[in-house]
């Protein structure tokens, strides 16, 4: 019975408010490892000329991810296994603006793939990089 309660409690308990900053850091690693997994997948594809009837699926899926990442990294979740740096939480306006940009830049990618037209894949994913360069550059150890 006692173990059922437990579990009622933390089924009922609102979200986040069981985690701690090693939980965030674990999820925010995952959807990290995630969106790397698609776009290493969209330059494979690209660069060899592999499963390009799977580009959208990435595209689309990355796409997805970027809209969940602003989200996963909240205060106190820079633990010692993270690999934000400070400036996430001390420039908090700017990294919301590297964030704009990379969920930007992933929406444009899905439309461009899911297109099938190499004009506005390339130029879409070469956006996409760069949004990621630039986010990583400046918040994130390396």
């Amino acid at each position: 019975m006692k173990e059922r309660i437990v579990l009622l409690v933390a089924l009922l308990a609102p979200m986040g408010a069981l985690a701690d900053g090693k939980v965030e850091t674990e999820y925010r690693q995952a959807v990290m490892k995630s969106i790397g997994g698609h776009m290493v997948s969209m330059g494979t594809i690209l660069k060899n000329r592999v499963h390009f009837e799977d580009l959208a699926l990435h595209a689309r899926g990355l796409a997805a991810l970027a809209e969940v990442a602003p989200n996963v990294f909240p205060e106190g979740s820079n633990t010692e296994k993270s690999k934000s740096l400070e400036s996430v939480w001390k420039d908090p306006e700017g990294f919301a603006a590297a964030m704009d940009k990379f969920v930007v830049a992933a929406r444009d990618m899905a439309e461009a793939a899911d297109s099938s037209d190499m004009t506005r894949i390339g130029p879409a994913i070469q956006a996409l990089g760069g949004s990621c360069k630039g986010c990583h550059d400046d918040y994130k150890a390396e």
